[in-house]
């Protein structure tokens, strides 16, 4: 599937199933889903959006992008698949950036954490997504759309009970 491109601020924005060899990966995203409802984070300054944050030093994309949907939603991540990466432009210099995004199970509902940045948590339906984000463009659709149809790939039949319990 072809993603759309579009500007957000001073990059232009796609979304790939793979990020090129070398390319800075400074942040993770992540699709949380609860059974067939998503999460999202309400983050001062953005509104309602996925869990997604830096990478600090040392940490995997995965690490980040279980941190952050603990720090920002306070759900614990089970079973995760990669998505791909939104690739980002700068439209001055060129350089590109590559935010790897996942989507995954949600295995518990806790507290969000004291001092978190985020203000609140919204289990949404996937259908109402787009009234509800901070943002929302063509590319954004798309990828959701893409969200939710590996969503259901996730726990395919023959998956065991086991392996929907572990985290990887």
């Amino acid at each position: 599937m072809g993603f759309p491109h579009v500007t957000w601020r001073n990059e232009r924005a796609t979304f790939a199933a793979y990020a090129s060899e070398g390319s800075p990966m400074p942040a993770a995203l992540v699709f949380p889903f609860y059974g067939d409802k998503i999460v999202l984070a309400e983050i001062p300054g953005r509104g309602w959006c996925i869990p997604s944050g830096r990478l600090e030093p040392g940490e995997t994309p995965e690490a980040a992008a279980r941190r952050e949907a603990f720090e920002e939603a306070g759900v614990t991540l089970g079973r995760m698949i990669c998505l791909g990466h939104f690739i980002l432009t700068d439209t001055q210099t060129g350089a590109t950036r590559h935010a790897p995004t996942f989507v995954a199970d949600v295995q518990g509902l806790g507290e969000i954490p004291p001092g978190s940045e985020s203000t609140g948590r919204f289990l949404a339906n996937i259908e109402d997504i787009a009234g509800l984000y901070y943002v929302w463009d063509d590319l954004l659709a798309a990828v959701f759309e893409e969200a939710a149809t590996a969503k259901e790939h996730l726990l395919a039949a023959g998956t065991s009970l086991s392996e929907f319990t572990q985290s990887e």
